[in-house]
Formats: C-alpha cells, sequence, structure tokens
C-alpha cells in the first residue's frame, strides 16, 4: 500500500494513482461494499489492536511519531515503552493484515491504493531474538504499514456509515438536486443537531469516526483535457487517509451535481450526474441479469419510472431536440433528419430493454458525434437560428 495518495480533479473527473474515474463513482462503490466484508475487517482490527497493542487513539500518534528520519527510528526502537510483540504474535498480525488487504481488494479503491501483500513475509524473522536490534527495527518499519492498514479500515466504516445515512435520510427529501441544494444537505448533515446520530463518531461504541477536518497538500496545475482539446486548471492534491481520498470524490461530485442514490428494487448504490429523481438502478438485476432494476420494479410491482425521472428517456429527448433543430437550420436534411430519428429511438428501445447500457454510456451514445457517425452523415458545420419563413403576402 502506497503511503501518500496522488490524486488530480479535473472538470467532473477524478483522476486516482494513475487512474481516471467519475466524480463520485469510487464513492458510490465504496457504498456498495459487502456487509460480509466490512464485518470481517472488523473482526480483524480488533485482532489487530488486540495482538499489536495500538488502540484506534493511539495509532494516528504512531503515523506522525514514525514519519521520522532513520536516526529517529533507531532511538524509537529502543523505547521499553512501545510493545514489541513475539514472532508468533507477529505472524497472527501479518495474517489479519495481508486478509484486510484481500478484502479491501475487492473495491476499486482498494484496488488503487493496495498491492497483494507477501504472505510469508514474516520467515525472514524467524529465528531472530525478539530483544534484538534487527528484530526492533523490523517492527518500527512494519508498524507504518500496519497503521496505515488499521486507519484506512476504520476510514472505511466511519465513512460508509455516515454516507449511506446521507444517502438514505437527507438527499431524498430536497426539492432539488443541484450543486446548491446538494451542498445544503451536506451542511444538515454536518451541523444539524437533529442529524448528528447519523455522523459517526468517537462517542460510539466502536469510536469510528467521520471528521470534518483533513489535511493534504493542494497545488492547482495546468492540464490538457481528457479529449485533447484546450486545457483545464486541475486541482492536484497529495493525502495519505481514505477518508480524505472518498470526501474529495464525495464532495466534489456534489458540487458538479453528482450524487448517490439507492435502488428501490436491489439496494444497490448508484450515482447520479443529473437531477432526476431515478428510483431505480440501471445495473442488471440480481435476480434476473438479463433485466435492469427498473424492468423488475415493474414486473413485480408494475412500479413504472416517470419519463420526467428516467435518464436515459431524457437524454432520448435531448437528443431528438437537437436533431428537430438541426433541420430547421438546414445543418441536415429531411432524410438525414429520419435516419438519425430512427436510429435514436431504435438505441433508445434497445438500452430500456437491455442493462448492458449505463445511462452516461447511452449519453454519450446519442451525442452528436457519436448518432451522426452511426448513421454515416457527417456532423453539421454550419450553425445559425432557423430561417425565418418569407411573408407571401
Amino acid at each position: 500500500m502506497e503511503g501518500y495518495i496522488d490524486v488530480y480533479v479535473k472538470d467532473d473527473h477524478i483522476e486516482v494513482m494513475g487512474e481516471e474515474f467519475l466524480l463520485g463513482e469510487l464513492t458510490v462503490d465504496l457504498l456498495n461494499i459487502d456487509d460480509n466484508v466490512l464485518k470481517q475487517m472488523g473482526k480483524e482490527l480488533v485482532n489487530l489492536e488486540r495482538l499489536a497493542g495500538i488502540c484506534r487513539e493511539k495509532h494516528i500518534f504512531y503515523r506522525k511519531k514514525l514519519n521520522v528520519d532513520e536516526q529517529r527510528k533507531f532511538e524509537i526502537a529502543l523505547d521499553e515503552i512501545i510493545k514489541f510483540p513475539t514472532y508468533e504474535e507477529w505472524v497472527e498480525i501479518h495474517k489479519s493484515v495481508c486478509l484486510i488487504n484481500d478484502l479491501f481488494r475487492t473495491t476499486k479503491v482498494g484496488n488503487l491504493l493496495w498491492v497483494p501483500i507477501n504472505p510469508n513475509f514474516t520467515d525472514i524473522l524467524k529465528g531472530v531474538p525478539c530483544d534484538s536490534l534487527r528484530y526492533r527495527m523490523g517492527w518500527i518499519q512494519y508498524m507504518e504499514e500496519l497503521d496505515l492498514t488499521m486507519g484506512f479500515v476504520e476510514d472505511a466504516f466511519a465513512f460508509v456509515r455516515t454516507i449511506r445515512n446521507f444517502t438514505i435520510c437527507i438527499i431524498p427529501g430536497l426539492k432539488k438536486y443541484d450543486a446548491s441544494h446538494l451542498a445544503g444537505a451536506y451542511g444538515i448533515l454536518m451541523y444539524d443537531e437533529r442529524c448528528k446520530c447519523m455522523v459517526a463518531s468517537e462517542n460510539d461504541s466502536d469510536k469510528m469516526t467521520y471528521t470534518d477536518k483533513d489535511f493534504m497538500i493542494l497545488q492547482y496545475l495546468p492540464m490538457p483535457k481528457k479529449n485533447g482539446k484546450g486545457f483545464v486548471i486541475a486541482e492536484y492534491f497529495r493525502m495519505d487517509n481514505l477518508q480524505a481520498l472518498v470526501k474529495t470524490d464525495l464532495l466534489r461530485g456534489l458540487m458538479k451535481g453528482h450524487y448517490p442514490r439507492r435502488c428501490e428494487n436491489c439496494g444497490r448504490y448508484f450515482l447520479m450526474t443529473k437531477g432526476y429523481r431515478t428510483r431505480f438502478c440501471d445495473m442488471s438485476s440480481p435476480e434476473n441479469p438479463k433485466r435492469t432494476c427498473n424492468q423488475m420494479a415493474y414486473a413485480k410491482k408494475k412500479v413504472k419510472e416517470e419519463n420526467s425521472d428516467n435518464p436515459k428517456y431524457q437524454s432520448y429527448r435531448r437528443c431528438i431536440k437537437r436533431i428537430e433543430k438541426a433541420c430547421q437550420r438546414c445543418t441536415i436534411t429531411e432524410e438525414q433528419k429520419e435516419l438519425l430519428l430512427s436510429k435514436a429511438e431504435e438505441l433508445y428501445t434497445e438500452a430500456m430493454m437491455s442493462p448492458e447500457y449505463s445511462n452516461e454510456e447511452f449519453e454519450t451514445m446519442l451525442q452528436s458525434k457519436n448518432l451522426y457517425k452511426r448513421c454515416g452523415i457527417d456532423i453539421p458545420r454550419r450553425k445559425g437560428r432557423p430561417k425565418k419563413e418569407e411573408d407571401n403576402d
């Protein structure tokens, strides 16, 4: 696992350790972590605390204490206050670290930040006296990995618990899903006394805490856009904890109008990028992978998404309007218009009948440059208002 996390925020995307995602995408993926995985990581965290003698109140202290030069680490290795585990305890500690590593890598953010750990790492210290300087220095170095592992588990618990509450209890009550209302909703979560119980805090029995402060390096950098056309001022962050990363993804997403929702059919979380009150996700239904949750909800309860809240329908309607306007401006012929309308309808029907396309993918398919290309039509270059009809009177 990396000690520092390099993050770039560019327009509506976030780049983490060289990989790019839509803002909010990492958030919903973490919210969808299996509860059994969380439970198992919680058990391993308790095991680490017991064997390593590091409680949650202390391990952040160790992180700062260990971030020193080799001479200072040498001095710390001679400090009798720090608990040095037996070799057998260290083996058990490493097993827990490896298991947490495997569990966390079931998420996108876990795959980004962790690489598989050698399960036989402790073999190199087998037979080395526990009171020797080599053993103690080895443990001091290992404590840095241990501290990051424990911190990431705690951050995952605190973030998931808090933002699930935010998604289920606060976001659905908004009048609008724009950046202003979403920011106000987050303010309610953090500062309204009525919502205090929704935020993970040190007063909880497990002391997992969702903080309102993060420490990181921030730098502004001009960078080329993803499509290579023009530049954007990107925000570069360097941070050392998971909570800072996923909060950057979530909150920068809210500022762009991206927000998480929970599917009323399958219970999974999904990302919305436009202000619709969509009730069902566009993912394959767990009950029938050939159908979306929207289709399954209608099949089971005859509940159908309103067109005004259906992202695919809204993408389709915007596409129709663009085509009709292009024809009014005489940038395409009537024959081309009919061909484009027919292809758009075909794609819409296919997208609504199959879980193959996400809302974002369908929106991209209907963009003029892609739809015109599918129909073998050159993209119109001439722009302007529709011509006025001549008065023959």
